[in-house]
């Protein structure tokens, strides 16, 4: 009887723990303490852009977007893997023609990125892609969607006000990453010869580190390896990507892309990108 007695007590301590760590982990700190890194990315700001609409003023701005990021995969043995982004540092600077003071934006505080619940979603392809949910700090729900192709990760998604509310902004994110050290060092898209004139003009006599902000960390190594890379065109998927959601709100069925969609989608870029 007392066998019988430890064996359940002991599931039970199993399963309120279980659930005390996926509670912790979608709200980021689990993996915040214990996650295993996947990857350091660094955001191209020419192709990474949040898109705020919306109020009682009808406010219509675009944010330039800079900084960095984590993504971190839960230790816990779950199928599919639950994944969160961390340290993240982004910012928006608002893009205007109009004279305008000079502020940014904390697009974390914004969007709630480390507060969001993400899991890798099954497509059966060579790449890796991830769907993020959770809500932003005004009570909308926000849901992005994430391809890691090689290097890059691209993502893309937006918020919804909560039902009935009024004068809310809503978000719509357009984000391009690298991870590591990227050798594009003039931004054009792709690593060529003026990319190891900049890096050729900015080295150190000595020890092949670069001296300047613009080529820092980056090494004739990074270039040399990097030669011809280019950024993938993320084209095909945002056209796909709006064919396919419209679709949906029209048929008002699935009101998110199937796997077999999303890999179709992915799977475009992945070609485009290999074929350059």
């Amino acid at each position: 009887m007392r066998r019988i007695k430890l064996i359940r007590l002991c599931v039970s301590l199993a399963f309120v723990t279980s659930l005390t760590v996926a509670a912790a982990f979608e709200h980021g700190a689990f993996a915040q303490s214990l996650g295993l890194k996947l990857g350091e990315y660094k955001l191209l700001p020419r192709l990474s852009v949040l898109h705020r609409t919306g109020g009682i003023a009808g406010v219509n701005q675009r944010f330039r977007l800079s900084g960095s990021y984590e993504l971190e995969q839960s230790p816990l043995a779950v199928y599919p893997p639950m994944v969160s982004f961390q340290n993240v540092e982004i910012w928006g600077s608002l893009i205007s023609d109009l004279p305008h003071p000079a502020y940014v934006e904390d697009v974390d505080k914004i969007l709630n990125l480390e507060g969001l619940f993400g899991q890798q979603v099954p497509v059966g392809a060579p790449f890796d892609v991830y769907k993020f949910s959770g809500e932003t700090l005004d009570g909308s729900s926000i849901k992005l969607y994430a391809a890691v192709i090689g290097p890059w990760m691209y993502v893309r998604g937006g918020t919804t006000p909560p039902p009935g509310s009024a004068d809310y902004f809503v978000h719509n994110l357009r984000m391009v990453a690298r991870s590591g050290r990227s050798a594009d060092l003039n931004d054009d898209g792709v690593v060529d010869a003026a990319d190891y004139t900049a890096l050729r003009d900015n080295m150190h006599n000595a020890g092949g580190a670069a001296v300047s902000d613009l080529t820092a960390g980056v090494t004739y190594d990074d270039w040399r390896e990097q030669f011809g890379e280019r950024v993938p065109d993320f084209a095909p998927i945002d056209t796909m990507w709006a064919g396919a959601t419209s679709g949906f709100a029209a048929a008002a069925a699935t009101p998110e892309p199937s796997s077999a969609l999303l890999a179709l989608l992915c799977g475009l870029v992945v070609l485009s990108w290999r074929n350059k």
